[in-house]
């Protein structure tokens, strides 16, 4: 089931999104961008995910049927082989209350819907840049 490019070397992003479409478009703009997404249309899938795959980097909704996205983050967050994982909320929770419950529970960065795919790309690059320069200098990097 799963649907990685077995020849694609770019960094693997696990797509939590429980809206086929929106999934689709997430993975269509991350794959042009030389990376390998991987979708989860739901918490319960990306937690199996997370659990039987390595990833560099998580973007996740929050609002989904199953498990939500906090659920899925604190998951993220309390497994010591993926707490560095860096997690990007993108959601259409937009109030600054939102935002900041987002950030607060360990989010790296938080986007809202509707959102601009070339920003997507530059955060997801961005923080992809900084895990790589992190864990090169041994030291862990904080949640923002």
């Amino acid at each position: 089931m799963a649907n990685v490019d077995q020849n694609a070397t770019g960094p693997r992003i696990l797509v939590v999104e429980d809206h086929p479409l929106i999934a689709e478009l997430i993975e269509t703009r991350l794959r042009i961008e030389g990376l390998q997404p991987t979708k989860a249309l739901g918490g319960q899938e990306a937690l199996d995910r997370l659990d039987t795959e390595p990833f560099d980097l998580v973007i996740c909704d929050i609002m989904m049927p199953d498990i939500d996205g906090y659920q899925v983050l604190a998951h993220i967050r309390a497994n010591e082989a993926t707490r560095a994982l860096p997690v990007i909320f993108l959601t259409a929770r937009s109030s600054p209350e939102d935002v900041e419950r987002g950030l607060q529970l360990g989010a790296d960065h938080y986007l809202t819907k509707p959102f601009s795919g070339a920003e997507l790309v530059r955060t997801v690059k961005i923080l992809l840049e900084e895990r790589k320069l992190t864990a090169g200098s041994g030291v862990s990097q904080p949640a923002r």
